[in-house]
């Protein structure tokens, strides 16, 4: 992969993803965010000074220094990474329990894994420290790479791609936990009923990366 191609990966998939800092009112007092939030707090001050040209000075009118950017979002993830890793984990673990789909109920349609390129995985890891939750993950990586598996493994015409991504958009999944050991892996299923995504996450150093993603679905009648 050539440096081009890493780094325009990271800024096409990270445009746009913010992050959030929602807090809930404890009992008896002032709102105590939860522990998700307060990484990402701490990371979003940081991400600010990415913002700062006085203070983060990589852009100059349309150029902007790749090898200064790139130093950046890695100073990121090594200061901030292990704190939002674990605050995600913790998310995970609250979200419903599910089962993963299996035959003879389902079959497997598409299926796309994460190259072990240390330069692909690094590009996956980065972009998740971007996302602003377990959803924003699922939904950056279902819009990432369930185009691609369409076109390559089901050979769709790209009117047919647009039909199924409006209807993915469209349509609101049930998010699940569905198996894992809670401690390298997890296994989430994006729930579409007739069909559900099914998403392997690893911990790779302070980050969860999707390595893995499946699509099954219930054949037609």
């Amino acid at each position: 992969m050539t440096q081009a191609r890493r780094w325009g990966l990271v800024l096409g998939l990270v445009v746009g993803a913010g992050c959030r800092g929602d807090a809930s009112p404890a009992a008896g007092g002032e709102a105590a965010p939860p522990p998700a939030a307060n990484a990402r707090a701490l990371l979003d001050e940081a991400r600010r000074e990415l913002a700062n040209h006085e203070r983060t000075p990589l852009r100059e009118g349309m150029k902007i220094d790749d090898e200064g950017l790139r130093q950046a979002m890695v100073r990121l993830r090594a200061q901030h990474g292990a704190q939002v890793a674990g605050a995600y984990a913790a998310e995970i673990e609250a979200l419903p329990a599910g089962e993963l789909p299996a035959a003879p109920r389902f079959q497997e349609v598409a299926a796309f894994t994460i190259s072990a390129e240390p330069a692909a995985r690094e590009v996956e890891a980065l972009n998740w420290l971007f996302d602003a939750d377990v959803q924003q993950t699922v939904s950056r990586v279902l819009g990432t790479y369930v185009t691609l598996m369409m076109v390559r493994d089901l050979g769709m015409a790209s009117v047919e791609v647009g039909i199924w991504m409006a209807f993915l958009r469209a349509a609101k999944p049930e998010l699940r936990r569905c198996g894992g050991d809670g401690n390298t892996q997890w296994m989430l299923c994006l729930d579409y009923g007739r069909d559900v995504f099914v998403f392997e996450v690893e911990r790779e150093g302070p980050a969860w990366i999707v390595t893995r993603l499946r699509w099954m679905q219930v054949p037609a009648d």
